[in-house]
Order: C-alpha cells, then structure tokens, then sequence
C-alpha cells in the first residue's frame, strides 16, 4: 500500500469508532461497545448490509483494541486485512454518518409537541412525583421539555387528578407549592410565551444545550441564595418578608437551643461540685465550715441559672420543657423564701444525707434535661433542612 493509501486508511479507522489518534485503550472500547450495540444484526433485521459492517468492525477493533497490532499500524499506516482498506473503510465510515443524523432543533421541537400533553409525560411526572415525594423544584430539573413559569398549573391539575384517583399520596411539600401556584395567574397561551423565548435562540443544538445549562445554573444560583439566607448569610437576591421571618424565627430557635443547653451544662456541673464536697465531707476529707462555705456559695446562682432557664423555657413557647422546670423553680423559691436553701455549719452532719440526696435527685434531673435539649437541638438542624418544623413543637 502506498504512504499516502497508509495515511488514509490510518485515519479512517479511528474515524470510524469516531475518536482520535491518541484516544486511550479504555475510550476505543468504550466507542466500540456503542457502536457495536447499534449496528448488531438483530437490531438492524431490515437492512441487508448489517451483518457485513458489523463484520467489518469487528475487524476494526481487532486492530485498534490490540497494543501491539495498534502499535504497528500507528507506525506503518497499513493493515493486513484486505478488507479494511481503500473504499471500504470508508463506505463503512459513510455508513455511520448516514445511521445517526444530526440533531437539529426542527426535531427537538417536534419531540417536545408530540411529548407535551401525552400519556407519556403524565407518566414520567407521576413517577418523578413519587420520586421527590411531591418537592417540586426537584421534578422540574429532571422533567423533559418543562418549564415551572408555563407547565406549573398543567402539572398541578394532573398530579391533583392522580391523588383524587389514589394514584399518589399527596405531602407536605406538595400542597405548599400547590398553594402558592394556585394563588399565581395561569399563562393565556403557553404555546406563544414558549415560542416567542426560543426566537432569539441559536439554530444549532450547542446553542440549545448552551441556554439549557444556563437555565439550570440560573436555578441552581437561586437555589445557593435561598440556602444562604435560611443560614443568615449575605446573598445577592433578597429574601421575601415570608423567608427572611422563617430564616430568622430558624435561627433565634437554634441559638436560643444552644444557650438552654450551656445553661444545663452549668446546672449539671455546679450540682456535681456539691455531691462531691458531701460525698469527701462524709468521708472525713475535707473540713466542715470550708465544705458548708464551698456548697454555699454555689447555691443562689443555681437557684438563679435554674429560674432564668425556666423563664427561657416559656418565652420560646416550649411548653414541655417549661412545665417540667417549674416545680423545681418552685421549690427553690419556697426554700429562699423560708431561707433554708443555704447548709447550716452546725447541722450539717445531721443532715448530709437528706442533702446528698437532694442534689443526686437534682443532678439526674439536670442531666434528662440537658438530654432532651441536646436532643432538640439535633431535631432543630435536621427538619431545617428538610423544611419541616412540624415535630419541633412538641418539645
């Protein structure tokens, strides 16, 4: 074969898998499989050539799937198959080109009219529906040919047919979007708007997947700005006065949440300290007017830290947690107000065990509590993020 036949038929058998001279073992195989998925016989029983072009690649990767062979032809430009050169590589090359046609936006477009409307469309939003148990933002970035500005009310009317019919179930998600698309003006003619915003598009198919892009970033920008003002952050888009209140109640809710929960801790350590100034008191440790004065001091600013989180309790409006801190605020007030609440020096043997049991029954009460605010705190963060605040306010 001569050089300039070499080259040739060098450059048409990577054409033919349709990748380049320095494509890797792995994207050869990969465009092999594809085409090979194609052009197999019992996917092409109509047409007579099938079976002899897929013959011929098999011949193709044969040589290009091979290190060696591949090696070989790289440097010398010709195959030992007859088969493989000259007009018939490249009737084989045209006969790719003629299997998959450019796509162009004619077909695109004739696509989305034949889908939009169809039984298959309703399908594919029902299952997607089901999908993103019923979070529409969601749907809408994996719905084919949809727009949220001109198929909102299609779709709802759809999705509220296939709960009446019992198809689906609808959720919380759901029917706040169903509320707000209700409150919204459908399009007039949602065939116009669409064919008026694709008037200034490219003709070819990257300008359309170029814009496609562009629409999903726009989303995903509006997205990222919702996040950031749900966590307090600065973002370029202001939130509505709707937003901004939940955002701020979100987070008054947490930092309230993590003041509760250092105001226990401090409960729970200032109780430990007194069982273990008894407990060494008992065990002839430690002298008694230094032991009385050390429990002493940490009295009143007990009493205190336990009536202001009490306080906190029924300003935030946590019922439970209230409730079950009054009757400890409670007593702690009675025994202020009879002044008992402070260890006399001169009984404090007599009665050390009616005190170390106090402060045990006091230090395990702190300790549930601490739990069950932690506990909250973690609820607080979770239903944030899925928009559901809804278990909150049992606690």
């Amino acid at each position: 074969m001569e050089n300039d036949g070499g080259c040739s038929s060098k450059k048409s058998l990577y054409e033919v898998l349709g990748v380049g001279e320095t494509a890797t073992q792995q994207e050869i195989r990969k465009a092999y499989h594809k085409l090979a998925l194609r052009l197999h016989p019992d996917k092409n029983k109509d047409d007579q050539e099938a079976k002899e072009n897929f013959q011929q690649l098999q011949k193709v990767i044969s040589i290009l799937g091979d290190e060696e062979k591949r090696a070989v032809y790289d440097q010398t430009g010709s195959v030992d198959d007859a088969d493989l050169s000259g007009d018939v590589v490249d009737n084989l090359r045209d006969y790719f080109k003629a299997m998959y046609k450019k796509v162009t936006e004619e077909d695109i477009e004739e696509f989305e009219a034949n889908y939009r409307g169809s039984e298959s469309e309703k399908k594919d939003l029902i299952e997607l529906y089901t999908k993103f148990k019923g979070k529409m933002s969601r749907l809408f970035c994996s719905m084919l040919c949809s727009d949220p500005k001109l198929d909102s009310h299609r779709f709802k009317d759809i999705i509220d047919e296939a709960i009446a019919a019992g198809e689906v179930k609808s959720t919380k998600a759901y029917k706040k979007w169903a509320k707000e698309i209700s409150e919204i003006k459908p399009p007039t003619s949602p065939q116009k708007m669409r064919h008026k915003a694709k008037q200034g598009a490219e003709t070819d198919l990257y300008a359309l997947i170029s814009k496609r892009r562009d629409s999903r970033k726009d989303k995903f920008d509006t997205m990222f700005s919702s996040l950031a003002s749900r966590y307090g952050s600065s973002a370029d888009a202001e939130p509505n006065e709707e937003e901004f209140e939940a955002a701020r109640k979100k987070v008054e809710s947490r930092v309230s949440s993590t003041k509760k929960s250092r105001r226990n801790l401090a409960l729970v350590a200032s109780v430990f300290y007194q069982v273990i100034c008894l407990t060494d008191l008992e065990a002839d440790h430690m002298n008694p007017f230094e032991t009385s004065t050390c429990i002493n001091r940490l009295v009143l600013p007990e009493f205190i830290l336990q009536g202001s989180l009490c306080l906190l309790f029924l300003l935030t409006w946590h019922w439970f947690f209230f409730l079950v801190s009054l009757p400890v605020t409670c007593y702690h007030a009675m025994l202020y107000n009879k002044r008992r609440h402070l260890i006399d020096v001169t009984e404090v043997f007599r009665g050390i065990d009616f005190e170390k049991k106090l402060r045990f029954t006091k230090l395990g009460f702190y300790i549930s509590l601490f739990i069950l605010v932690v506990f909250r705190l973690t609820l607080s963060v979770v239903y944030s993020l899925t928009e559901d605040d809804d278990l909150l306010h049992l606690y």
